[in-house]
């Protein structure tokens, strides 16, 4: 959560597709519905607002600039899609500035993603959109991918990728200031709807 009243960074392969978008806070189980403020698909980032929301905590950013090998992490996300109490996994930056492909078995696309934070924690599916804490608590990254033996996003993933923090709100500006570009849509996406039906004999 970015504002008191209710803009929040996620993936955009989290809300890719959707046709309505429910958000519920794990802290009072309060639900909002969402609509989508804009996105940018190339670097899998998505802004939402909650409707109605007021009063809400909101992270804290850190500096993913200053982020060093070795620092210790938490992921925060919904590993398995459970709901409920968040998923956390500690682990440690192993790396910076990694280029990877990540794919959505949900969509069944494969994006390839730039300048990653690279951990041990480890990730899983439904994490998506999550925060990745540092040792203070600040946020400098966004979970996004995991890798393990059998691909991105599966159970039991060894290696997990998040979006630098400073990346994502630099985006998500862009978005919230209707900053539309070959990268950033502004609003949600454009649906065409078909019903077949079958001819009258």
């Amino acid at each position: 959560i970015l504002t008191p009243t209710g803009l929040v960074l996620t993936n955009n392969h989290v809300i890719d597709q959707a046709t309505a978008i429910s958000v519920t806070l794990v802290t009072t189980g309060k639900s909002y519905q969402a609509r989508v403020v804009g996105y940018d698909s190339t670097d899998d980032v998505a802004v939402l607002q909650l409707i109605g929301a007021s009063g809400l905590k909101t992270i804290t950013p850190g500096n993913s600039d200053k982020v060093q090998l070795g620092d210790r992490v938490l992921a925060i996300g919904n590993a398995g899609g459970r709901g409920g109490t968040p998923s956390t996994a500690q682990g440690i930056i192993n790396a910076k500035n990694r280029t990877i492909s990540a794919s959505d078995t949900g969509a069944g696309t494969t994006e390839t993603l730039h300048g990653m934070l690279q951990t041990d924690a480890p990730i899983q599916e439904g994490d998506s959109g999550g925060p990745l804490v540092n040792s203070s608590g600040a946020v400098i990254g966004m979970d996004t991918a995991a890798n393990s033996s059998g691909g991105f996003n599966q159970q039991g993933a060894t290696t997990g990728f998040a979006i630098p923090i400073n990346s994502g709100l630099a985006i998500a500006k862009k978005i919230v200031d209707g900053q539309a570009s070959a990268t950033v849509h502004i609003g949600e996406a454009g649906f065409m709807g078909i019903e077949a039906a079958d001819s009258a004999q």
